[in-house]
Parts: C-alpha cells; structure tokens; sequence
C-alpha cells in the first residue's frame, strides 16, 4: 500500500467513525446500551494496534567533509503491531504511553539513488497529553500532543559500507484521533500522529567519510482494538 493512499484511508476512516457508527447508520451502539463505565469514566485504556511508520523524510549530507546538496538519504516505511495504555485524569484528560518497536532500511536518494546503506532498529515511545471530546453514543474524539524519544540500536551495514551510527534523538507529536464503543468496554479506534524528529547519521563508504543530518519527521497511523476498565 503506497503511503499516501494508506494515510488517506486512515484519515478517511477517522472522519467517517466520528460522524457515523461502524456500521454506516448514526451509531452502532445506542444509549440504552452504554454502559456505567462511561458515568464513573473508568481511568484505563488498552489498546493493540497496526502501527504505519511513514518516514516523511528530509536530508542533509556531507561526502568526506564537504557537503553534497545532491546527495540524499531515504529511510522506508515500516508495518508494525503496537500497544498503547491510556490513563485518564480526569474524564476527558488522559495521558497515553505508545510504545512499539520497527526494523527500517536506509537507502540512497538524489545522487545516490539505488544505494543500499544500512539498516537499524527504532523504539519511538511518545508520551501524549490528550482532551477526549464525548458527543455520545460511544463516539469519543480526542486530540493530544506530546514528545517522543526515539531509542536506536543494532545498526547494520549494506555491502561497501562501515560504521553506520545513527544518534537517539527527542521529537515533538500531535496527534488526532477517535473511539468508537463497539460492545460494552470494547472500543474500536483509528488514530493519526506526526512526529518531528531529527537525528545525526555517520557512516563510511569504504574509507571516505559520509554525513547526515536527518529530518525523520514521520507520519504514525494506527488502526485497532481497545478496552477500558
């Protein structure tokens, strides 16, 4: 699935799940139906999604300490599960801890177009603050914003090339999103996050010294099933 078609759809269907129930009427689920929970705004969320990790993807590169405005690199999109745990404060404020764990390729752009770098792996909790909005029958938007920091590990290297690192960095999210209350404390839920984030790479293409200041900047779009107690 191409990520702009995957983005679009999980936008799509979050609009669609805040103005209709899962099954196209007003509501799949009526007043008579909802239960105490919602009254006593019971403080705790699980929730196990399909996480889209979508690098939007922006760098600038040094070959052998001169700059290469040519060059650039690319990190791929990734598919991954995901757990969430949510924690209301209040009944519309919560905090959400995302934690999730995803392998990306990094490749070559511009000039260095068909180049096969490296690899590593990425931890990227996000902490989020959110408001959920309530506008009954089991629909709850919410909208949040929060940090991220992103843990790097297990960097591996294409053929020709030695060395790669690349740094553990801090980002900034926002992220919008809905539950929708599909059978007492079961909530089906779509969510969308951008998250800021720029990283330091280094590696060497045999002995000559590459370079990266890297914008990550990715788009994390989920879909799944959640419950609360």
């Amino acid at each position: 699935m191409k990520r702009n078609s995957f983005i679009a759809y999980a936008v799509a269907l979050l609009i669609g799940m805040g103005v209709f129930g899962v099954d196209g009427s007003k509501s799949s689920v009526s007043a008579s139906e909802m239960t105490p929970v919602e009254e006593n705004y019971a403080k705790w969320l699980i929730r196990v999604r399909a996480l889209g990790i979508l690098p939007d993807t922006d760098t600038d590169v040094s070959i052998n300490g001169a700059a290469a405005p040519t060059a650039g690199l690319d990190i791929d999109d990734r598919y991954v599960p995901e757990l969430d745990i949510t924690y209301f404060l209040t009944k519309n404020i919560a905090l959400e801890l995302v934690l999730a764990i995803s392998k990306h390729d990094v490749e070559g752009s511009g000039s260095l177009t068909g180049v096969d770098v490296g690899d590593f792996y990425i931890i990227p909790p996000h902490l989020m603050l959110q408001y959920h909005f309530d506008i009954g029958n089991g629909i709850k938007p919410y909208i949040g914003a929060g940090v991220n920091y992103s843990l790097i590990f297990s960097e591996g290297n294409a053929a020709g090339f030695n060395g790669l690192k690349i740094d553990n960095g801090f980002g900034f999210s926002l992220q919008a999103g809905v539950d929708i209350q599909v059978r007492d404390n079961w909530y089906l839920n779509v969510d969308v996050k951008k998250t800021w984030l720029n990283v330091d790479a280094k590696t060497n293409l045999g002995a000559v010294p590459v370079r990266a200041d890297i914008d990550v900047d990715p788009w994390i779009v989920g879909v799944g099933l959640g419950y609360r107690f």
